[in-house]
This record gives structure tokens, sequence and C-alpha cells, in this order.
């Protein structure tokens, strides 16, 4: 099990993006997750490997620019617990990890109040490429419209069969339920608590 993700730093705040969560031999975009921001990852060293990631041609992969290089990742609790929840139901492949706005901060209140103080083109998700694969919402709740705004950019990204979105299922329990309606995305829970405080999620009914 491994990340991968585009990392740069500008004014003293990292910044990432195109994450890649991939496990088992297969690279097959199995999953899309719209989450809130980067948490606590960080590289695991300053070696470069976008020529390896390049060479792979993997339709889903944007590419690297001047100032945004691909690096390998350590897991954050939240990466293991969504490779760990995946690798259930598929023998391999690669989950998506789109963020509302990439600052790197792992107190997400903290994060969304530096919002209005920032002014920085590596921010927000310019190419949104989902593929055929499902898109699940699940950023938790937003308050702020700058981040609504960028919650709706990404379900208009996504093909009406494809949105899911984290709910709760019974008492104590998550998973994968089909967006009806937009409202759906508005709702739905954040993993960091889905997969904490006694709870558990399961992505038995993605695609069904």
């Amino acid at each position: 099990m491994v990340a991968y993700a585009r990392w740069c730093e500008e004014s003293g705040n990292f910044f990432r993006d195109q994450t890649i969560l991939q496990f088992g031999n297969e690279w097959n975009l199995i999953a899309n997750i719209v989450l809130l921001n980067p948490g606590s990852a960080e590289p695991k060293s300053d070696k470069i490997i976008n020529d390896f990631l390049v060479s792979k041609n993997l339709p889903y992969l944007e590419k690297p620019t001047f100032e945004q290089n691909y690096y390998e990742f350590k897991l954050d609790p939240l990466m293991r617990n969504l490779l760990n929840c995946f690798s259930k139901k598929y023998s391999g492949g690669v989950i998506k990890i789109y963020n509302l706005f990439n600052l790197k901060n792992s107190n997400s209140n903290d994060a969304v109040n530096m919002l209005d103080s920032l002014d920085s083109k590596y921010l927000f998700n310019d190419n949104v490429n989902f593929l055929d694969a499902p898109v699940i919402f699940a950023s938790g709740s937003i308050n702020k419209d700058r981040l609504k705004d960028e919650l709706i950019k990404f379900y208009n990204c996504a093909k009406d069969n494809s949105k899911y979105y984290l709910a709760k299922t019974e008492n104590k329990s998550f998973g994968f339920k089909k967006v009806q309606n937009i409202d759906d995305i508005f709702n739905a829970y954040h993993p960091s608590y889905t997969f904490s405080y006694g709870n558990s999620t399961v992505c038995e009914n993605i695609c069904e």
C-alpha cells in the first residue's frame, strides 16, 4: 500500500494535490473520493518520482509541473483506513483523493480559517479527471461559501450514475450511498469521523 501526490511549498505553506493511493499489483482507478483538505501525510523523502508515474501512462494522472513534482508519501491514518477499507472488496487498484482545497494542515478548522488570507494558484483544483470511476463525496459539513462552490464544481464534474456520498447506514455503521440530489453531498460525513469513535465504515455497496 503506497501513496503518491504532487507537492509544493509557497510562502511557508505546503500544498498537496493529485493524491494516488495504490495497493496490490493493479493501477486501474477504483474510485475517487472528495475530502476537505490534506492532513498530516508528508513525503517520505526528497526523491522526485515524476518519471516513474508518467511512464505508467495512467489516464487519471495529471502531469507534474515545474513547481509541482510527485513524491511518495508516508501513509497517514486516514489514507491507511481508506486503503484497508477498499482492500476488503478489491484485490488491487487506485483510489484518487481530491480535496476542496489543497492546503496541508491536519487541523481542518485552522486550515479553513486561513482560506481568506491565502492567495495561491495551488489552493484549488483546476483539473478534475474522474474518468468513469465512482465519485464519493466525503468532505463533511461545509459552511463556507467558497468551499460550497468548490464542492458543487466537483459534483458537476461527476457523471450522475457515478455519484456516492459517505452516509450513516446503521447505528455506528457507515457506507457509501447513491446520491439522489445535490443536498446529499452537503450531508456527507468525513471519514476521519466514520473510521473513529467506535464507528465502522464499509465500501461493499459501491457500484451496486
